[in-house]
């Protein structure tokens, strides 16, 4: 894979696609947690208890990190990254990251802190993305 910048990434396979920008991964991670947000809105809506820790709701957290982890497990986009045409891959073989991967990576990007790192990585890889072994890229344009 190859940077915006025209740079190789010390752990890549050199398959030459470009990263996504910090702006479309920010854009597809609030259209995922927006689309958690309401299908949470619609389980209470219909009359299901929301399971409560210290007060607060965690069905919308819950959600987020049950939907992120089995779309990454399936494929390689969820809603959001569909929407920007971005795809998250396991940064050494460019294919989809397995299961437990997938649910460290939503795990940490929950916390929202290690997402933050990636303004600082030359590669935009957040600690979520480099615990996970996860890249996220741009999808090429179909053909």
């Amino acid at each position: 894979m190859t940077s915006e910048r025209g740079a190789r990434a010390p752990e890549s396979t050199g398959s030459g696609q470009d990263l996504a920008s910090i702006s479309a991964r920010f854009v597809a991670l609030v259209i995922d947690w927006v689309a958690c947000l309401l299908l949470s809105y619609l389980i209470q809506w219909m009359g299901v208890e929301p399971p409560r820790v210290a007060g607060a709701d965690v069905l919308p957290s819950g959600l987020f990190l049950l939907y992120t982890a089995v779309a990454l497990t399936a494929g390689t986009q969820t809603l959001g990254m569909a929407v920007m045409k971005i795809a998250c891959v396991d940064s050494r073989t460019g294919g989809r990251l397995p299961l437990w991967r997938s649910i460290l990576r939503a795990l940490l990007l929950s916390l929202v802190v290690p997402a933050l790192t990636a303004f600082f990585h030359p590669y935009n890889r957040g600690l979520h993305d480099l615990a996970a072994g996860s890249v996220v890229l741009k999808v090429p344009a179909a053909s």
